[in-house]
This record gives C-alpha cells, structure tokens and sequence, in this order.
C-alpha cells in the first residue's frame, strides 16, 4: 500500500497493465511467450518509483533464476539480461536468501546442481555469458562506497568470483556476444570496489594476469582477424593490470620491472587502443613507485613522446598527458632531465590545428604538474608557458552554444591550475619574484570569469581553480598582489567568485574558499 496522500505518477500507473501480461505468460509453455514476459518486466524496471517496484522485484527474483534454467537459450539470455537490470536499478530489493540461490558454490561433497545461477550462467552460451558478466559488474558497482571499508559485500564471494570470470575469459567461444571484454570488465569492478580484506588475494591475481600478458606475445598470428584479437587481449590484460595497480599501490613493486617490461613489449604493437590502455597502467605504476620510477624513463621516455605526439589518435594523446602529471607526482625533481623534450611536445601540441581541442585543458594543467614537481627551475620556461597561458584566456565562444560552453569552463580551469601550480613552484624555491610581470594577466581572466559566473554561472569545479589561484597569489607574492587585488575591478571581481565558492554545496570548493579569502582580504 502507498502512504495516503502519496499520489502515483503515470509511470507507476502504467505498470499494472504490464504485469497482467507478464503474470499471464511467464509461466506459459510456450517460450516466445515466456521469453516476451520476462522481456517486458526487465523493461519497466527503469521509471517507475521503486516504492511501486520493490515488491514486484522480490516476487520475480524466483522467477527469474528458474528461467536462467529454461531449455531455450533466448529465454535464458534474457532473464539474466533482467537479473542484470535488477541489480543496476532494484538491488536492495533483492532478498539475501536469493543472492545464495545466484552466488552459492558448492562445498566438497555437495551436488553441483546447487551451484549459484550466475555461476552456472557463466558458463552458458555465449550470450547468456555476457549478461551475467553485466549483472556482476552492476552488483559490483553498487559496493563503491564501500571500496575502502575493511568487508563489504564483495568479500565473501571474491574469490569464487574472480575464479569464475578468469575461467569466463578463457572459454574457447570467449570472442562471441563481447563475452571475453564483459567479463574483464566485470571483473575490473569486482576488483576496483572490493573491500580492504580482499588486498592479499587480488595481490595473487596479479601474477596470473601478468603471465597471460606475456603469453599473448607468442600467440600465433597469421591473419588480421588473429591480429585483432591479440590486440584486443593485451589491451584488456593491460586495463586489468591497471585497475590492479591503482588497488593495490607501493604493493606492486616486487612485480614493477616485470610488469613494465612486458608494457614496453606491448608497445611494439602499432594499436592505439593498446597503447591508451598500456600508457594509463604506466601511469599507475608511477603513482605506485614514485621516485623509483625514475629507473625506467630512458626506456619509456620513447613511447611516452610518441603518445603526446599522436594527433590522430587523440584519446591517446589526452591518455599521455594524464601519465605526464602521474610521473610528475611521482619523480618531483628527477624529472627535469625530461622537462625540454615533454614541454616541447605539450607546447606544439596546444599550437597545433589538427589536435581535438578537449585534449588543450589537460594539457594546460599539465604545465602546473611539471611546475610543482621541478619548482624554481620552471622559470627556464616562464616566458613561454605563461605566454601560451594568456592567449589561451583570451579564448571566446559562443554562450549559446552549451558544449563550447562546456569547453571554455574546462579551458579556464586548466589555465588557473597551471597557475597554481606554477606559483606553489616558485615559491617552494624563494622564487616568486619570476611572476611578478604576469598578475595582470592572471587578474584579467579572474575578471572574465566573475563576469561570466554573473551572467550566465559557472561550474563549481572552475569556481574552486579560481579563488584558489587566488589565495596562492597571495600567498605567494603578497602585499604586492593584495594592494592590486583590492583595487577596482579587481576587488568586486574576486568578492564575487569567494561568494559564489563559499555558496558552494561542495565542501572542498567552501574550504578553498574560506582559506582564500583570509589570506588575501582579511591579513596585512
């Protein structure tokens, strides 16, 4: 029953009809008709308030682990293709009891039958397969907030899971339905959302997935087809290392020279997708071994220039940008025997019409992660990095048109983190002297931005960045910028964005606000 006074919108109206359907045919001997049902109950599962939903859901949930049984494939397929839809949508409507009827494995001396559906599902026809995967990554997603607690609900069934999904993408039929993909992807969140007690066990997974990276160097390829699904298994061993790093951290290092060797190798192939994949483990393994990283520059310092130089393939260009800053964070000073070529390639590439514009902003703020980590010795590339920076602030679009919109917010962004840390550089080595000739110029897109933040918002993300670079202004020159930035138009300017911040329902944005503002307003 609804609460009284709780009206039912049209959408939960309309589910009534729909379940007269289904109750009529779920059951029905014939399979079109059984396969129909349970088509149209995974497809009011979206909509309708889960007040109305909730118990439909506990109802059907027998149901539908009785039809990941049915003779007929098509019916199979698409009760898992429910199951898969209840977990994204109903999940807390799912009883515990019917999580044992899906996830149970059989203990030594009981009958197989009793093994979970979605374990039995995984290893049914291919496309059967491929939505159990989805069910098992949408459960996945739904233990993110808990990802760091020390158990969650992927505890108990880690292993047995993992287990099963390994074996999912070693099935001989793996390539059809996007089976093998599904299932590392499922896989991936598995291991991404996991609790804290699960670290000991996905550290033995890396072995085992390492090893399968390098076996794909000897698989036999004598055609493109064969070729293509090299690719495509080093590319998702490589996004499965990756996710494996980032969860596990400094605990990688015994494996680091194994791993890197085989990403080099990896490399060598002439794929893009591989390379973003390759390129974004590398990454994680800088922010996992930090300064030891620096070890393996001269070897990867060739590709990591070829990944910033790859016009065409532009997600690989912005992939590289992003490892950029990690080994930025990772070798802080070690990096400067880098920092001619990697400035020089960042300051073509923002000159360059052919590069999609989305990759600039990144590139913009990169200037910032390679100004933090070298500190004074950045002002060997003031003049040329803060000029670049002063003409991208004079970029304009139309305000009517909402995705250039989008794109001038993340341009600014970028600008002011480059300033940012440009100035947090230069100050760590007594060097703020060296940007003194460029406030005016950083004052000027503060005002630009106030102005546009007036007229037509902002998004908070940028509102953050900019009285941010306000506050290390201040604390960076001083008196001199405060005598400035307390002068009009600079004053009402600022006044504005420190309002707009502290408005903010972000309390990150509100802090950096807060401290902003006494640094720059409120000290002498």
């Amino acid at each position: 029953m609804r609460p009284s006074g709780c009206a039912r919108t049209a959408t939960d109206l309309a589910v009534q009809p729909v379940m007269v359907f289904i109750q009529a045919h779920i059951t029905s001997a014939d399979w079109r008709r059984r396969e129909a049902s349970t088509l149209a109950f995974g497809s009011i599962l979206e909509g309708p308030s889960a007040e109305v939903l909730a118990p439909l859901v506990a109802q059907a949930m027998p149901v539908m682990i009785k039809l990941m049984k049915d003779p007929q494939i098509q019916v199979k397929d698409t009760a898992a293709w429910t199951i898969a839809r209840i977990c994204e949508h109903h999940i807390r409507s799912i009883a515990p009891e019917m999580w044992a009827l899906m996830l149970r494995v059989p203990q030594p001396g009981e009958a197989a039958e009793v093994e979970g559906a979605l374990f039995v599902g995984l290893k049914d026809h291919p496309r059967v397969a491929s939505n159990v995967c989805l069910a098992l990554h949408n459960l996945a997603e739904h233990c993110e907030a808990s990802r760091d607690a020390h158990t969650n609900e992927l505890s108990g069934p880690f292993v047995d899971l993992a287990r099963a999904l390994l074996a999912c993408t070693e099935r001989p039929d793996a390539s059809d339905s996007n089976l093998r993909s599904s299932a590392y992807e499922a896989l991936n969140t598995v291991l991404t959302n996991a609790a804290e007690d699960t670290k000991a066990n996905v550290l033995l997974l890396l072995p085992v997935i390492l090893q399968r990276l390098e076996a794909s160097f000897i698989m036999q390829v004598l055609t493109a087809e064969d070729r293509e699904a090299q690719n495509e298994m080093q590319g998702l061993l490589c996004g499965c290392l990756q996710v494996i790093t980032c969860k596990l951290g400094p605990a990688i290092k015994p494996h680091a020279d194994q791993m890197m060797q085989a990403f080099l190798q990896v490399f060598g192939a002439k794929n893009s997708t591989v390379h973003e994949e390759a390129l974004m483990a590398v990454g994680a393994i800088a922010n996992a071994t930090e300064g030891e990283f620096d070890k393996y520059m001269p070897h990867f310092r060739p590709f990591l220039s070829l990944g910033l130089s790859n016009y065409e393939e532009h997600q690989v260009c912005q992939v590289a940008v992003g490892v950029v800053g990690d080994i930025c964070r990772a070798l802080e000073g070690k990096l400067l025997p880098y920092c001619d070529e990697i400035l020089g390639l960042l300051l073509k590439n923002l000159q360059s019409p052919k590069l999609n514009r989305n990759v600039k902003p990144p590139i913009l703020s990169c200037f910032g992660d390679i100004a933090l980590a070298i500190g004074g010795h950045f002002d060997k590339y003031m003049h040329v990095t803060m000029s670049m920076l002063q003409q991208a602030s004079q970029t304009t679009v139309d305000m009517e048109d909402d995705d250039l919109v989008e794109y001038l917010h993340q341009l600014q962004e970028g600008i002011f983190e480059a300033y940012t840390g440009v100035l947090q550089g230069l100050r760590a080595d007594s060097k703020a002297e060296a940007f003194v000739q460029y406030i005016e110029g950083c004052l000027g897109l503060l005002l630009v931005v106030s102005t546009v933040a007036e007229q037509h918002g902002t998004t908070d993300d940028l509102l953050r960045a900019s009285v941010g670079v306000v506050g290390d202004l201040a604390s960076t020159l001083g008196a001199r910028f405060k005598q400035m930035v307390r002068t009009s138009p600079y004053k009402e300017a600022v006044k504005l964005l420190m309002r707009e911040a502290l408005k903010s329902p972000s309390d990150a944005t509100k802090q950096v606000a807060q401290w902003a503002n006494s640094v720059t307003f409120q000290g002498h």
